[in-house]
């Protein structure tokens, strides 16, 4: 009786011990899973697509902004976010205007295109501005909403594809018009430090939508909606006009 007593708690500590061991391999083997999956979702995460072109509405120039290049571009990229915008009231009520360069007791002296714009965005005798100009306007006009403004400089093109465009944010982009070679024409005097202006033409400022393996696209406010440039040409034209650029970003979406 007693040893049937000892071989009937054996066995049951040896199911005891089975149904444990079942348990633990189960737990490591979910664990195992949970990892993998996390894995390869970071993994997707950093992915860079092969091709990539936002749908950002467009807005030509020619006829009543000849000069308006940065306006018309962040307009268009505000629209993109849904604000209810125009090129007139940006120009009107936050872009900061200067006066053109004019002759003085025979030097040229004018406003700086770094913190004005020179002349009026709306005649061809106006010039264009920077980056901060446009990131001036744009933090005053996005007070109290949930956007924040990034000025950037020197940052690659297919950087700015890989951190801004995949992640449905357009790049408003500083580069020359048709992608042309840029030619210092004219200096002039800072009407307020006496410092030296070069201005380089022909300047232009355009939305980057897009990209793939050979080309960059633009909604250029002088051309087209997404209008292709081979990509050589624009890195070149980026470079000539200091690389500078700006980016509307959305305070609930994390961008490195």
């Amino acid at each position: 009786m007693r040893i049937r007593n000892v071989l009937f708690v054996i066995i049951i500590f040896g199911i005891i011990l089975i149904v444990l061991n079942e348990q633990n391999k189960s737990v490591e083997t979910s664990t195992w899973v949970y990892k993998t999956i996390e894995s390869s979702q970071d993994q997707e995460s950093q992915v860079v697509k092969d091709s990539c072109l936002l749908d950002v509405p467009f807005i030509n120039q020619r006829e009543k902004y000849p000069t308006g290049c940065e306006s018309v571009s962040t307009v268009m990229a505000l629209q993109y976010f849904g604000f209810n915008v125009t090129p007139e009231e940006f120009i009107d009520q936050y872009l900061e205007k200067g006066i053109a360069p004019y002759m003085k007791e025979g030097q040229l002296w004018g406003s700086n295109p770094w913190k004005q714009f020179p002349g009026n965005p709306y005649d061809l005798t106006g010039y264009g501005c920077y980056a901060p100009v446009i990131y001036k306007a744009l933090n005053v006009l996005l007070q109290d909403k949930e956007y924040r403004v990034k000025e950037l400089y020197d940052v690659p093109i297919q950087e700015l594809c890989e951190k801004y465009i995949q992640y449905d944010i357009p790049v408003i982009l500083w580069a020359s018009v048709n992608m042309k070679p840029l030619k210092n024409t004219k200096t002039w005097l800072d009407e307020e430090t006496k410092e030296p202006i070069i201005w380089k033409s022909p300047e232009h400022c355009l939305l980057l939508t897009g990209y793939d393996q050979n080309f960059y696209y633009f909604n250029d406010p002088m051309q087209k909606k997404n209008t292709a440039y081979p990509k050589d040409i624009v890195e070149k034209a980026y470079k000539d006009l200091y690389s500078q650029s700006v980016v509307i970003i959305p305070t609930h979406r994390e961008i490195r």
